[in-house]
């Protein structure tokens, strides 16, 4: 497979004459720019064409133009890769967009949702039944992406993550072939993601709940070191003691962030993914006051509600700014220390710009599954710090050497904390140990690539794993 050109563009658009529904874009329309345009803006990486396909017919259409004509080409959904992977320099761009069906069955508790269906698609179309699945907590992040690569969010403690949710995935493969995968290429999806095929539609769980309760407290920004070492000691303590332990229902999400007029703050999400909301305002009330006892001063904004999974993911969205310079760094770790509770707050009070920020998710006692090539399978955090800029000078200057500084700095000064592997989805390929980050499933993953795509003709899919041919 190798770079394309105009020429290949124009070849490309004589042979979709058989294939009239796939709409093709090129650089010079006046629209290329909006519709090329993903979350972490890279100029530089400009495809060929972008091609979006209306059926399955079409993607295995241009799949087999691409291995026919030795063109590469890369897939995209949502546009959310933080280190802007869903974007290569003279690919063909298949852009999934168009496959955002969802289709709910509610007598099996399952749904079938489309190759490019992001987060808000699914989650609009389930409320309507009165059932949830697990999905992040961003609206426009593609939900397939999301799910076959792990899948962290509030719904992980009760319901696991997203990778456990999928029943079944139809896909294109390497020869251009519509396919039901089969139980083996079934368990190297769930974690291996698109590195088999083009996935047009996924099987996946649904379970009954009509709201969820959504909180937020932001703490007074006087003492970080203090806010984030009482939140420390009272989760670890939660943790860690099973007369009192973190219910499956409530998923806590740390941040450090700047907030309008108060300067760079600690503040939690809280996520109460159960029906019982009596029992969620007393954890969100527990909490609050572990924090003022910690620290000594009450949270400055303390608010919660019960919401639909839509409604709250749009709220989030908010938080987002489409179209920004940078990176996220992930960085996992088994508990909140003390050595690394006082880095993080350091970090937090040096915040350099509107766009940055600490977030961590946690996926708290997940289930075994045999079924799967996830790797991180023990309980642990994941951290973001996410270093991201309107300005791209700025984005690569400061705001990347802020980032780069504070993981260096919790590896190092609490080396045991840390773990050898990181979250696939969030890293970039200079930086993603494979090895690593799969564990005892890496070599399993190698060998399913090198049988269900020797060739490599989805090379520019996350992981960047090869086969061994």
């Amino acid at each position: 497979m190798a770079p394309g050109s105009a020429s290949t563009a124009a070849m490309l658009r004589d042979y979709l004459q058989q294939h009239p529904s796939v709409k093709l874009h090129v650089p010079e329309d006046a629209d290329f720019r909006s519709i090329k345009e993903c979350c972490i803006l890279k100029p530089e990486a400009q495809p060929f064409a972008i091609a979006h396909p209306q059926s399955a017919e079409d993607v295995q259409a241009l799949v087999r133009f691409c291995v026919h004509n030795d063109v590469d080409f890369v897939v995209r959904a949502g546009g959310h890769d933080t280190t802007g992977r869903s974007q290569v320099h003279d690919a063909l761009t298949i852009d999934m967009r168009a496959f955002n069906s969802v289709i709910v069955d509610r007598a099996s508790l399952t749904v079938r949702v489309g190759g490019g269906a992001l987060h808000r698609d699914v989650s609009a179309e389930l409320q309507k039944y009165g059932l949830v699945t697990p999905v992040g907590s961003i609206g426009s992040v593609g939900y397939t992406g999301w799910a076959t690569l792990g899948g962290y969010g509030p719904f992980s403690p009760r319901l696991g993550p997203g990778v456990d949710q999928i029943i079944s995935v139809q896909l294109v493969n390497p020869k251009g072939e519509l396919i039901e995968a089969g139980e083996e290429l079934l368990t190297g999806i769930r974690g291996g993601g698109g590195i088999f095929g083009i996935i047009v539609e996924t099987t996946i769980k649904a379970f009954p709940l009509k709201e969820i309760v959504a909180g937020l407290l932001v703490v007074d920004p006087t003492d970080l070191a203090a806010d984030w070492q009482a939140f420390a000691t009272a989760y670890q303590s939660w943790r860690d003691d099973e007369n009192d332990a973190l219910p499956a229902e409530l998923y806590i999400q740390p941040f450090g962030i700047p907030f309008p007029g108060a300067g760079n703050v600690f503040a939690l999400g809280l996520t109460w993914t159960g029906s019982d909301h009596d029992e969620a305002n007393r954890w969100i009330n527990k909490v609050a006051d572990a924090l003022a006892t910690g620290t000594g001063r009450p949270p400055i904004i303390k608010q919660a509600a019960p919401t639909s999974v839509f409604d709250y993911a749009e709220q989030n969205e908010k938080m987002l700014t489409y179209g920004v310079y940078g990176r996220v760094y992930p960085l996992n770790f088994r508990a909140y220390t003390a050595k690394t509770a006082a880095i993080l707050a350091r970090y937090n009070l040096s915040i350099p710009g509107s766009e940055c920020g600490i977030s961590i998710h946690s996926l708290r006692s997940p289930p075994a599954n045999k079924s799967s090539v996830f790797g991180t399978r023990v309980d642990h955090n994941m951290l973001e710090v996410i270093a991201l800029a309107k300005d791209r000078d700025a984005a690569e200057g400061p705001v990347a050497q802020w980032a780069e500084a504070c993981i260096k700095e919790l590896r190092e000064m609490d080396p045991d904390n840390f773990m050898e592997s990181t979250y696939v989805s969030l890293g970039s390929d200079a930086d993603s140990d494979y090895r690593k980050i799969y564990g005892s499933q890496y070599e399993r993953l190698v060998s399913l690539k090198t049988k269900y795509d020797p060739d490599n003709v989805f090379k520019f899919a996350v992981p960047k794993i090869a086969s061994s041919k």
